[in-house]
């Protein structure tokens, strides 16, 4: 019998306690975002994210996201993942002491989104690494690009 991890799929191991973001795209490549209207930090959107439980893979994490941000089966996830090493100590991002993973997604039902439990804002996936703020990722501007346009490789990318 496969651990569990194995069992939800592609998975890799990472200690448990990390964040789980989404990156969930339209058919227009853009980019769903939190709108948190006057947000701390000085930055008006942010990545929908949750918290991984544990002993919870960080793909059902993400799934469990998608279900919160949309009705289910209007948001699946893509074959792309971003992996976000533990950070060293002073970093910026809110519950930084663990790994991180982006995951991507695509909308699948425009017309379910509108009854969403999230406030939700819509950003060309160019725009997105320079308007959400600090996550302590360099590389996002570069995942999304390469996601769209399709030469980034399906599976695990470890992101600087």
């Amino acid at each position: 019998m496969l651990p569990e991890g194995l069992r939800d799929g592609m998975c890799m191991y990472a200690p448990p306690g990390g964040d789980v973001l989404l990156a969930c795209f339209d058919r227009r490549h853009r980019v769903a975002l939190l709108d948190h209207g006057i947000a701390a930090a000085g930055r008006l959107w942010a990545l929908p994210s949750v918290r991984q439980r544990t002993a919870e893979p960080y793909r059902r994490a993400a799934q469990r996201l998608a279900r919160t941000m949309a009705p289910a089966g209007a948001i699946r996830l893509g074959a792309v993942t971003g992996r976000v090493p533990a950070p060293a100590s002073g970093a910026t991002w809110p519950r930084r002491q663990g790994e991180r993973r982006i995951f991507t997604g695509h909308v699948t039902s425009l017309c379910a989104l509108p009854g969403a439990d999230m406030p939700l804002t819509w950003l060309p996936y160019a725009q997105v690494a320079a308007c959400i703020g600090d996550l302590g990722v360099t590389d996002l501007g570069l995942l999304l690009q390469g996601y769209v346009d399709g030469w980034i490789p399906d599976g695990w990318i470890t992101l600087e």
